[in-house]
């Protein structure tokens, strides 16, 4: 992405701000309410990242907890919850708790509200789970979930759930945290939706099988028509129940920019490159033809982490220029040894100070506000969702984040729609534009994955609406398409 490019949208943008924060939440909370009162047993928020879903959330929980007298609200957050439980706390504090009992936990703990008999040990009246989208795949976090919410039994005896994502899944067969919800809109028992997969193909989605997951059929694969309109169909069964039981909201501020840019590598750089690229390409060879995927998964991972440790100086030489014209610079990265600490460290042996959110630091909110009131130009982070790093934020002591414009770095990419869409709403939220580059070295296989990705990213929803054909492409580049795509989140 050329200077010109960037400097052109960074920056707020103010115009057609359709509604303010407490309209947007009053209604959101009131739509939540109505699909209580019309005892449906849940509703998904999916509006786009920086419209106030927390607010809309602890607004709409308290609503029904009132209609149903109860006193105990559920919340589980996604991590760092160094960052993510003190912002919900917060959040509750400023709007005020209703008098109800708020316990706020990761997925991680939710076995812990699980007695041995397998039941839940308590019960809750209303559930929220941020980023819900982490439960869409089969895990025992889920199964946890699945249990707390007591999604098999008859609604008046479970608690209303709240989903809040901006990315609902790669496709309706990852919905599994809504499969509940759909049952009941199609007014069938929740057990005809346990396998939401199985229920979803019998209803004519184009949906298979594949290694124990389920996945777009090759023709789906290959038109994102073919997946715009299952999407649409899933979904709208939602959208169109009387009341609805879901709820998106566009950003008015719109998409963010974000392009390809590419780095030229040294002679020593690209000759280790291309060793790299080969050692990886046999290796991954010998997985395929044994079927063996955990090893063609570890040929991945070690391939992207020697790609990334190649490309750090370039990375840092970048994003140092850039903080030195005045931006304050987002770097997002998957890996830490190999991306996140080399990064991180050359930029402050050029004496930059940098935030570092990565690696479960406990000082990740500390580390967070330290970027956002200026005291450090740069911040590398590995996680997807739950923080804010945008400009002009307004800050839980009253005061408000610098107006300086950001500009973001994909220095490892997660090649996951979902994953690149979280990433790129830290900074590109509240009227607040953050331009993005997708980072690759020329003339490599990162180039054509990368130009891929961008050019998905450029064309499809902020809600992903289900087309994966770049991640499917991705994955054919690297050899990998026989491997659970999850390797690429």
């Amino acid at each position: 992405m050329g200077r010109g490019r960037a400097e052109r949208h960074q920056g707020s943008v103010r115009r057609g701000r359709s509604e303010g924060i407490a309209t947007r939440t009053a209604r959101g909370a009131a739509a939540i309410a109505r699909a209580a009162e019309a005892t449906f047993r849940g509703f998904c928020l999916s509006d786009d990242p920086g419209l106030g879903k927390t607010l809309t959330a602890i607004a709409g929980a308290k609503a029904v907890a009132q209609q149903r007298g109860g006193e105990a609200i559920l919340v589980t957050v996604d991590r760092p919850t160094s960052i993510t439980i003190p912002h919900w706390r917060a959040s509750i504090a400023a709007v005020g708790d209703g008098g109800y009992r708020w316990l706020i936990i990761s997925p991680d703990q939710l076995k812990k509200l699980i007695a041995r008999n397998g039941r839940p040990r308590y019960r809750f009246d209303v559930v929220v789970n941020d980023e819900a989208h982490n439960f869409r795949h089969d895990s025992q976090r889920t199964d946890y979930q699945r249990r707390v919410t007591r999604h098999l039994d008859p609604p008046e005896k479970a608690p209303f759930v709240i989903a809040l994502t901006a990315t609902l899944g790669h496709h309706p067969g990852e919905w599994r945290y809504l499969s509940s919800l759909l049952a009941q809109v199609h007014r069938e028992p929740p057990q005809r939706w346990d396998e939401l997969g199985a229920r979803l193909v019998e209803l004519g989605v184009p949906l298979e099988r594949y290694m124990g997951r389920w996945q777009w059929t090759t023709e789906a694969k290959a038109s994102g028509r073919i997946q715009a309109d299952a999407v649409a169909r899933v979904r709208d069964a939602m959208t169109t129940a009387e009341p609805p039981v879901m709820l998106h909201r566009d950003a008015p501020w719109g998409q963010a920019p974000i392009d390809g840019l590419g780095v030229d590598l040294t002679f020593e750089q690209r000759r280790q490159y291309e060793m790299e690229w080969g050692d990886y390409r046999r290796e991954m060879q010998l997985a395929r033809t044994g079927s063996d995927t955990a090893r063609g998964r570890a040929a991945l991972i070690r391939f992207r982490q020697k790609a990334g440790m190649i490309r750090a100086p370039h990375t840092a030489e970048l994003v140092a220029a850039t903080a030195e014209r005045g931006y304050q610079c987002l770097v997002a990265t998957e890996m830490v040894s190999t991306g996140a600490e080399p990064v991180a460290d050359l930029l402050e042996d050029r004496g930059i100070a940098v935030s570092r959110i990565f690696g479960g630091r406990r000082d990740a909110e500390n580390e967070r506000l330290r970027f956002q009131r200026g005291e450090t130009r740069v911040v590398v982070f590995n996680t997807t969702s739950a923080i804010s790093l945008h400009a002009a934020e307004h800050l839980a002591d009253g005061s408000r984040a610098t107006a300086t414009p950001r500009i973001g770095f994909f220095h490892q990419p997660r090649y996951s729609g979902i994953a690149a869409r979280q990433t790129i709403g830290r900074g590109h939220r509240d009227y607040q534009v953050c331009p993005w580059s997708l980072l690759y070295a020329t003339e490599t296989i990162e180039e054509s994955a990368a130009t891929t990705m961008v050019d998905r990213l450029m064309v499809t929803s902020a809600s992903v609406d289900g087309d994966t054909s770049a991640l499917a492409s991705i994955a054919r580049m690297f050899n990998a398409d026989w491997i659970d795509e999850r390797a690429f989140d």
